[in-house]
Parts: C-alpha cells; structure tokens; sequence
C-alpha cells in the first residue's frame, strides 16, 4: 500500500516540478526569519493555548532545516539572506542553526545575515554567514556573555516563608536563590567555567569568520557596543543599509537581485521525491520541567518549572508508541529540560532501558539536559551533545517551604489530628524536627546512589571516575564528552545519522523520520465556550501550583544561563 502511495506521490510531484521547471523562476535570494527561542522541532499549540491566543512565536530548528535543504535540492537559488529580529534562542540552539547554515554554505549556497538587532547571541549567528550586514541605525552589542540569578532570601523572611534545602553537594545549587543572598564559592566557580567555555566559542566564531585574532576578537568584544557604521570599519561588518537597498547591494553586473519571502519562493522549487518502503526513524521528544501526569503547557510560566511541563505519562506513550511502530527502525529522543520531579525522571528511564533492547535509541540534548534531563536519557546506546549544551548535574535535591512565620503574620491558625509519628513529616505550616531532616536527607541519598547506579550501568563508568564529575556539578556539551557522559559533539545531523546506521536504515532525509506524540484522549471544551477554556487554564495552574507547595526529591539544574 506504502509504494501505491509513493508511486502516486511521485507522479504528482514530477507533474509539479515540471510546472515549476517551465513556468516559475525562484528568486535569487529568499528570506529567512530567524527569531523566538528556537526550538528544535515545530511546536504543536493546545486546545487552551488556541482560545487565549497563545501560539508560538518564531522559528523552529526543524523548519529551517527542511527549508535550507529543500533549497539545495533544487539548486536555481543563489542564497538565502536570514532576517535577525528578536531572536531569544539558547546558546546550544543558536549553535545548531549555525551548523545548519556552514553546511548550506557547503552546499554551495550563500548566506547573508542582515541584523536588525545586534547582540551578542544574534552575532554569534551571524558569523556563520558569508556577508553580515546591519541596517543603519543598528548597534552592534557584542558586549559578552554572562550570567545572573535572583536571591529570595530577604524577601522571604520578610513575609514569613523559609525555604529548607537538602541537596548531595553545595554544587547542587538549584535552590540556593531561596536560601542565600548571593552566589556561593561552588555556584561561582562553575558559573564561571561554563561561561569560559562560552565566551570560547564566541570568540572562535568571530575569529574564523571575521579573520581575525582570537586576542583582537577579545579586544573589539571588550570594547563593544558599536554603532552599525563603525562596526563595519572595525571589520566586524561587510556594510550598512536598509531592507529595501539589499536588492541592489546583492545584485551582480549593475542588475538587482531578485529577494522573495519563503511563502513566494516555496512555490517555484522543485519538490525532492520519495524513496519507497524502509524503516524510519522515530523521533520522541521531551521538553520542559520533568513532572508527573501529562505533559501541559501552560498560558503563564509556574514558579521553578516554567511554562512547560514534560508529563511522565506523555513521553512513557510516545516512547511505547515507538517501540509499538513496525515502521520504526529506532528512536531519536530528544531532550530540552532542567529536570524536574525524580520519580517521574525515573519512570521514563526505564523506559529506555527497556526498548534499547528491542530498537536502538539515541539521545539528542538541546540547549540543558542536566540532572533529569541527564537521568532520562543515561540508557541510552548513544548520546550527543551541543558544544554548548548545559548537561551532568548528576545529583539530587529537596526542597522544604517552611510557612509558620507566614501563618503567624497572616493570623491564621493551623491544627491537626494525626496518627502515626510522621504524619505531618511535610506540613509546610511548622518547622521539621532534626530527626524528620535526617530522615530527608536518608531519602535524598538513596535516591542519589540509584542516579549514580543508572549512569554508571548505561554509561560504563567507574564508580571512582563518576565521583568526581558528579555531586550536581554542570558541564558543558564539550566537557561531557571529554568525561564520558556523551558519546559524540554534534547536533541533529549527527544524532540522525547514528540512529539511521544503528537502526540499518537507508532513507535519508525528512522522509526517514516520523515524529511521535502521544495519543490524544478525550477531548476539550466546545470551541464555542472560551469561558470554559479560560476556567480549564486557571484550574491546571491552581493545581500545580499547590503541587510546587509540596515538599518533593527533585532532579533539578542550577539557574539557567542568559546573555543580559
């Protein structure tokens, strides 16, 4: 039945690209829009989402992927000229698109940046492309990287609430902004190795793609901001102009370029044909706070998880659903969270361990896939990370809210009946005894020493080795590499790649793979009733709000990294 349908499929795109051959000339140029987060893959919105109008905004890794290899395939157009506008992707993301664009590149297609916006992670995209320009009153702020947290402490105590914190490690820092005032030594010096790994790769960047030194690179970047027309003269820009000139700085022998958004352009390329039969590869992803129940995402982000919540039971369906597939031949699992809850990190582990036995999987991490977001993917046959991903942080932590001083504030009275000596081990109303911590922290290390056991099974390493790479501390990409936690540097190519060879699969390209999600079931409230979309919002995050309230083992990374 497959090949009927590929065989028709074919016919229809011959008859089209020979429409397209004859009848349409593509542009000389076309338009990419690259700003939002970036995701990997295109977002599905849900139901809620749809009736508050909440979309996703911006590109996706996987749009631009397929829209710079349909270019190739078709050859007539020159380049593309990427439009840099609001761009606020993670560093690993920006690294991925910037692959994307050198192997374009070695394709034999141009890339032109033309920023309307000029910070830091906007040109370190930029420096992929052949030509960089800016439009006149840009300012090019390529001040540096660095990081920054929000400390609670003071503020808490000045309404009543304190935080009780057990963690492995003081390197297991999650949860230090509601402890402390500032960085701890620990917290500091891996915020500042990460950092340094980087500010490297900014620097290496600029430096091959500008032809510069790496210690003139530094000097321009210490001096920064610029203004559009003196970056060009310190060599960090080809030149200057607004949108509407482009076509006449981009054409050749005194003629204008021809530049096409990609709804246009699309229209006159010529369509790849189908290979028949084959397995696929299946791609499952988890994005988002590991938590238990099913996967939301939500209109506001939660304190400590976000605004996305990667469900246990949601990535357990979509895994199965995988490993149910006939079609599939192995499975891509992709990975973008912080971790979360360590019960829910543990449930979908197992999962992995158990199909790697009957299909290959190989783990993609994006931007973090630290603490839980390491711990789903530890069985994995293969592992591979961004240079700049944020990863490790292979150890637990806990997580206490002490609310009396907030009840006596308030007036307000609080009272229980109980059996059992530890009943009220989690009332947030009253202080933990000695013995309820001791208790907390027996749990807390159990808990570690199943994390250890995990890594230490799925990534054969040594006990003695593991002690000194885990305790909470964070890597980057490259480091985990170096240490064992990743088998390849790389990015979507490259884990494609090694799921299609460990899976004997000979498709290549989009029609290799086959995303998953999990089945739908039930369905939501009548389009026609936005009150009710809006009650279902409020009720989801009312709820898991007074989840966060809870004391729970969490798996969880330290702060995330921002270039402010």
């Amino acid at each position: 039945m497959s090949s009927i349908f590929d065989t028709f499929a074919n016919t229809l795109r011959f008859l089209r690209n020979v429409f397209a051959s004859l009848l349409r000339r593509p542009p000389n140029f076309v338009w990419l829009d690259i700003n939002g987060p970036l995701p990997e893959f295109e977002q599905r919105v849900s139901f809620i989402q749809k009736r508050l109008g909440r979309t996703p905004a911006g590109s996706s890794l996987e749009g631009i992927r397929d829209k710079l290899r349909l270019l190739s395939a078709d050859g007539r157009t020159k380049g593309v000229v990427l439009r840099v506008r609001g761009l606020d992707a993670g560093w690993a993301s920006i690294e991925e698109l910037r692959r994307e664009l050198l192997a374009y590149r070695e394709r034999g297609g141009k890339v032109v940046a033309y920023l309307v916006e000029g910070g830091t992670p906007a040109y370190y995209l930029a420096s992929a492309a052949d030509e960089i320009i800016a439009t006149p009153l840009a300012t090019l702020d390529i001040t540096g990287v660095r990081t920054s947290a929000t400390f609670l402490r003071d503020a808490f105590e000045k309404i009543g609430v304190e935080a009780e914190v057990v963690a492995v490690s003081p390197y297991k820092s999650a949860y230090d902004r509601f402890t402390r005032n500032d960085f701890s030594d620990e917290a500091r010096e891996q915020a500042g190795r990460l950092l340094d790994g980087r500010f490297s790769a900014l620097v290496e960047a600029i430096s091959e793609s500008r032809n510069i030194s790496p210690e003139e690179t530094k000097r321009k970047i210490d001096n920064a901001p610029y203004p559009a027309r003196e970056a060009v003269s310190e060599r960090l820009l080809d030149g200057v102009c607004y949108e509407d000139e482009l076509p006449e700085r981009l054409g050749e022998g005194g003629g204008r370029a021809k530049l096409a958004e990609w709804g246009a352009a699309r229209k006159a390329l010529k369509s790849p044909y189908l290979r028949r039969g084959g397995k696929k590869v299946g791609v499952v992803s988890l994005s988002g706070a590991i938590m238990r129940g099913k996967s939301r995402n939500f209109p506001v982000p939660l304190p400590l998880v976000g605004a996305r919540q990667a469900g246990d039971e949601s990535v357990v369906a979509a895994l199965r659903m995988a490993e149910k597939n006939a079609s599939v031949g192995s499975v891509l699992f992709h990975v973008e969270s912080g971790g979360g809850d360590a019960l829910a990190s543990d449930l979908i582990w197992r999962e992995v361990e158990r199909i790697r036995g009957k299909k290959p999987v190989v783990v993609l991490m994006g931007n973090v896939a630290g603490s839980g977001g390491y711990y789903v993917g530890a069985a994995a046959d293969w592992i591979v990370v961004r240079r700049n991903t944020i990863t490790g942080s292979i150890g637990v932590i806990s997580l206490r809210p002490v609310a009396e001083g907030l009840y006596e504030k308030l007036g307000v009275g609080s009272d229980s009946v109980e059996r059992g000596a530890r009943s009220g081990f989690l009332d947030p109303s009253r202080r933990p005894t000695p013995e309820e911590m001791r208790v907390l922290e027996n749990q807390i290390g159990a808990i570690y020493e199943e994390f250890k056991d995990r890594v230490m099974t799925g990534r054969g390493i040594e006990a003695s080795a593991l002690e000194n790479i885990a305790g909470g501390r964070v890597w980057t990409g490259a480091e985990a590499h170096e240490l064992g936690l990743a088998d390849e540097v790389g990015g979507f190519a490259e884990a494609f790649r090694k799921a299609r060879e460990l899976g004997g699969i000979k498709r290549e390209g989009s029609e290799a793979m086959v995303k998953i999600s999990p089945p739908k079931k039930g369905r939501g409230p009548s389009p026609g009733d936005p009150s009710e979309a809006a009650r279902l919002a409020i009720e989801e995050v009312r709820e898991d709000a007074n989840r966060l309230l809870e004391t729970k083992i969490w798996l969880a990374s330290p702060y995330e990294f921002s270039d402010e």
